[in-house]
């Protein structure tokens, strides 16, 4: 998997009071029929989405479709979509909800079994503890290649918490696991990830 998916730097992002904010106001641009809120919302998450896909199943074809189908969704019921306090959330979670129940379909398709990615089992350690946002290119290089050798769950985990800026309780409700399991995943990731840096 190529690094290029980890090149976000939430450094360069608005900050998250303000992103709330403006999130909100497209939001409800949106629901009034707005095109471009529409398109700048669209545009403002399309690559953060197709990175975190790319981070649960490496499937470009399937991730470019999940998000099409989420905007259209979000495009098509929007008068009768309910006001969202948190919109980054919004659209996270339902990304992954689109995109696990489209690869649990494709798997029933071709008779697969269950996926380790869809599920993992709860364990009990906790260590929050990183730097992700390193400003160095060379660094930035060094951190790609050490997240290369994360599993797929603890990726997944440490794109939705530090890249994304997202709580323990928003990446578990995402994730669809217990708090104690991201927060292990998480700890295990630093640990690899120190080790490696």
């Amino acid at each position: 998997m190529s690094s290029i998916y980890f090149s976000y730097n939430p450094s360069d992002s608005e900050k998250p009071a303000d992103q709330l904010v403006n999130d909100q106001i497209l939001w409800q641009s949106i629901r009034k029929g707005n095109q471009l809120a529409f398109s700048s919302l669209y545009k403002k998450y399309v690559n953060v989405l197709y990175n975190y896909g790319m981070h649960i199943q490496a499937d470009h074809d399937e991730v470019v479709d999940t998000i099409q189908e989420l905007f259209v969704n979000i495009w098509s019921r929007r008068e009768s979509m309910a006001e969202v306090s948190k919109v980054k959330y919004y659209v996270f979670k339902s990304f992954k909800n689109l995109y696990v129940n489209r690869l649990q379909q494709e798997r029933k398709l071709k008779g697969g079994l269950n996926d380790p990615l869809l599920s993992v089992s709860a364990e009990d350690s906790f260590e929050e503890e990183l730097i992700l946002s390193q400003t160095k290119q060379q660094q930035s290089k060094k951190l790609n290649a050490a997240v290369e050798h994360l599993t797929k769950r603890q990726k997944e985990a440490v794109l939705l918490k530090y890249y994304n800026e997202m709580t323990f309780t928003q990446v578990a409700t995402i994730m669809g696991i217990s708090l104690e399991a991201v927060q292990n995943l998480l700890s295990k990731a630093i640990q690899l990830l120190r080790a490696r840096m």
